[in-house]
């Protein structure tokens, strides 16, 4: 007997329809456990590329500083001490720091309603100081002009860079920017450009409100001194973020007398253990998912492996009939597997299609005219997901009919005849 010749297939088909109620009962399981396991998966792929992908682009291995209020006493300074970067400190990393590569100073500042102007248009609006490395650790495209320069920093320039809101805010539509002049909390600047985000995120402000100035303009037009409250670095080749995390602390605490110990007295800020630590939650998520997909899956198996088993009681005469009549024990074992293959396949593939239809339709869903805009709209079935998915359906089949054909090929012809 071949596996699924016409007709065996046919009396497969018939054996599997004759209590009809009892085979869609039995596949209900599979087709549910199939359904949850894709519908999950799903989701928590498009979870996680929502959330990983607020971070394309950009440089994840970031380490942010910020000074603090020191935490202990310590080489004679007092509990509670409060500080700030200053210039000495880049030069001091450059220097000592064999594990940095870029350094990016940054200055923040505001103002009173409306202090960003021109003409007759006017805004509120933050800016900030900052050194070319910025745009390099926190990459934005440019629909006109270019970034701040080495130029502008040492020449202390009053140039300007500007995001797509203030853009919006200053300008007319198709404007062109380039070398008109804003006003910026009574101060002049030369717009050089108009960054945008490539993922509408940032790492250090909003970029669609992004005014950056020179670092050592911001010093300069704005009373700053040498001194700045934030600080962030990336590493070398052959460096990770942790080994700049360290370095460049201990360099901090010991320029500004700081225990080595006081965590409250120097802030850091890993970005790339916390994409670490991101991930690693999803790994976790995508692991609770297929359990929990895989044991509905499994009750669904067990089912039908316990309805073949029935069917195997019920079907001991004839089962007998055919051993008698010279059946091999390769065609009792393929009967059994191939009815339970063919019932799993048919539960499992209807779940999968509507698994996958469900993940599709969830972003058409309205509510109040308003479409759901949750992180995990849109979800996910990649082709390795449907192919794993195919051949746990296939494995399942196989699995589910094992024990039944088994116990059928342990009855013989004689007492299979006698029972009745």
């Amino acid at each position: 007997m071949k596996f699924f010749d016409t007709d065996s297939f046919q009396e497969i088909w018939a054996t599997i329809t004759r209590n009809k109620f009892r085979s869609v009962a039995t596949g209900f399981g599979v087709f549910w456990g199939l359904f949850m396991l894709i519908v999950l998966l799903a989701f928590g792929n498009k979870i996680k590329f929502s959330i990983m992908g607020q971070l394309d682009g950009m440089a994840t291995n970031v380490v942010g500083f910020e000074p603090g209020r020191t935490g202990e006493a310590y080489a004679g300074y007092r509990k509670g001490r409060y500080w700030e970067f200053n210039t000495r400190d880049l030069e001091l990393i450059r220097q000592r720091a064999q594990s940095v590569d870029l350094i990016a100073p940054m200055l923040w500042g505001g103002g009173a309603d409306r202090n960003v102007v021109r003409g007759m248009k006017s805004g509120t609006y933050g800016f900030q100081g900052v050194y070319p490395a910025y745009f390099k650790m926190d990459p934005l495209d440019f629909t006109y002009g270019r970034a701040i320069n080495e130029v502008d920093v040492e020449q202390r320039r009053k140039v300007c860079v500007i995001g797509k809101t203030v853009y919006e805010t200053l300008f007319e539509p198709g404007e062109n920017p380039e070398g008109e002049i804003i006003r910026i909390n009574g101060t002049y600047f030369q717009v050089v450009g108009v960054a945008v985000s490539r993922t509408g995120n940032s790492l250090f402000s909003n970029p669609a409100e992004l005014i950056a100035l020179p670092f050592s303009t911001h010093q300069t037009m704005f009373s700053r001194g040498d001194s700045f409250y934030f600080l962030a670095c990336t590493p070398k080749m052959g460096y990770n973020a942790a080994d700049v995390e360290t370095e460049v602390g201990t360099i901090l605490r010991a320029a500004h007398r700081i225990s080595p110990t006081d965590t409250s007295g120097l802030r850091s800020i890993n970005v790339e253990e916390q994409v670490k630590m991101i991930s690693g939650v999803f790994t976790g998520i995508n692991i609770l998912m297929w359990i929990v997909g895989l044991g509905a899956l499994l009750s669904g198996i067990i089912g039908i492996s316990n309805i073949m088993l029935v069917t195997v009681r019920e079907r001991m005469r004839e089962i007998g009939v055919r051993r008698a009549l010279g059946a091999k024990p390769w065609d009792i074992i393929t009967q059994i597997m191939a009815e339970s293959f063919l019932l799993t396949a048919i539960a499992g593939m209807i779940g999968f299609l509507l698994g996958v239809a469900t993940s599709l339709l969830i972003d058409k869903i309205d509510i109040g005219g308003d479409r759901i805009t949750v992180a995990f709209v849109e979800p996910i079935v990649s082709f390795g997901l449907a192919m794993t998915a195919m051949v746990v359906l296939m494995l399942s089949g196989v699995a589910a009919g094992l024990l039944p054909a088994w116990r059928a090929l342990g009855v013989k012809a004689i007492d299979a005849i006698r029972d009745e």
